[in-house]
């Protein structure tokens, strides 16, 4: 899994939850940088700070299989402009945390069972 993360909190908590359900992780603080990632690694999950990506970011990691967002509550716009190219599930700041973990596990078991 990758992430797109900026604020060191929530850096250290994406990396706890996946080690909790025994995902790695790999942080990346710039815009610039995680689309190198993703474009050399093509990752299947990805959780991505939405205040840290402009609208022309949306199109390449919509091609993501799958790809979570979070970011302020407030921000609807930012969260409407991810809906539309499919970034699904898509959490306020305060969410995160609690949610990111289930997603995870789920996305394992839905995988396991496709195999």
């Amino acid at each position: 899994m990758v992430a797109l993360v900026s604020d060191l909190f929530f850096a250290d908590r994406i990396m706890q939850i996946g080690q909790m359900v025994n995902e790695e992780v790999h942080i990346y603080h710039s815009r610039e940088e995680f689309k190198k990632a993703v474009m050399t690694e093509q990752p299947s999950v990805a959780i991505v700070e939405l205040p840290l990506l402009d609208d022309r970011d949306f199109t390449w990691i919509a091609k993501i299989p799958h790809v979570a967002g979070y970011g302020p509550h407030v921000d609807r716009d930012r969260f409407a402009k991810a809906r539309t190219y499919g970034i699904h599930p898509l959490w306020a700041n305060s969410a995160l945390t609690q949610k990111l973990g289930p997603w995870l596990l789920s996305l394992r078991n839905s995988e396991d069972l496709l195999q």
